[in-house]
């Protein structure tokens, strides 16, 4: 028998541990940007998006990915992450742009004209919905 036998066989399990553990790391990481659903129970509202819709930006996601609203009523965004990433709420046309969004912070933009305005977070452009004025 090799002698190097029981070597390549210990090499090849802790090889095959690794890529285990990394397929698992790597599921967990994408799971964080699912667009499966999220509750925002714990997300506070606060008294600038007060009586208005809102879309809350957690996990990755703006929820609801598509809001919609009649001509001239006015849409805010809050920040609801936990753990401290800011976001933009950034129109694809450039015809609005919140700048910013830290943890709790809200943005109010009003909707004049129907359309359908799709927007994305500026930081992670992979963040994409939109808002339909009705």
């Amino acid at each position: 028998m090799n002698a190097g036998f029981p070597a390549r066989v210990a090499i090849r399990a802790v090889i095959a541990a690794v890529l285990v553990v990394g397929l698992v790391a790597a599921g967990s990481c994408v799971s964080e940007r699912s667009t499966g659903t999220t509750s925002t129970d714990d997300c506070l509202t606060p008294p600038s998006a007060a009586g208005l819709p809102v879309v809350f930006i957690k996990q990755f996601a703006y929820i609801p990915a598509q809001i919609h609203v009649r001509a001239g009523q006015s849409v805010a965004w809050v920040n609801c992450e936990s753990d401290g990433t800011p976001h933009t709420a950034t129109a694809d046309d450039a015809s609005f742009d919140s700048k910013l969004l830290n943890p709790n912070d809200a943005y109010v933009r009003a909707f004049p004209a129907a359309g359908t305005i799709p927007y994305h977070c500026d930081l992670h452009p992979f963040m994409k919905a939109a808002v339909v004025v009705d």
